[in-house]
């Protein structure tokens, strides 16, 4: 499932790249000396903005210009470690390793971990949403990723 989800995200990019060669050329034959052309390639120009940042967010994760929160803490950086591992082709054995060591965790160290490194939520999102302070999120957090080392890796 999750190399499926990945592999979708990559068809997704490339369909959203080639598209945008396409408008880029459709962009460059029109004739900016014609009025009504000239406003179809602002059309187009808007159209291939939209679609950059599409693309750019597909490909980081994460809404581009963004820089509070999270990145602060450096969690993209981490979460493309697990994005990379999960989107290689894995075996049935490791991906039962995977899932072994995932619930090796306590429930919490899990959930903490899964909201952190899956979904991209910042500690403090984590300790809103749980209602637990952010120490003890990131305190839980720091535990999971040793036992998965542990386990996993």
């Amino acid at each position: 499932m999750i190399t499926t989800k990945a592999t979708w995200i990559e068809t997704l990019i490339s369909q959203y790249a080639a598209e945008t060669h396409t408008l880029e050329r459709y962009r460059d034959t029109l004739d900016l000396k014609d009025p009504a052309a000239a406003e179809e390639a602002e059309t187009v120009s808007g159209m291939l903005a939209d679609m950059r940042y599409a693309l750019t967010w597909m490909r980081r994760g994460r809404r581009p210009g963004s820089r509070r929160g999270a990145e602060r803490t450096d969690v993209y950086r981490q979460r493309e470690i697990y994005i990379k591992l999960s989107a290689q082709e894995i075996t049935e054995a490791e991906r039962l390793r995977l899932v072994d060591a995932l619930l090796s965790l306590s429930d919490r160290e899990r959930t903490c971990f899964l909201l952190h490194m899956a979904q991209g939520l910042t500690l403090q999102e984590i300790s809103h949403k749980l209602g637990v302070s952010r120490a003890s999120v990131q305190d839980y957090v720091s535990r999971a990723k040793c036992k998965i080392k542990q386990d996993f890796l």
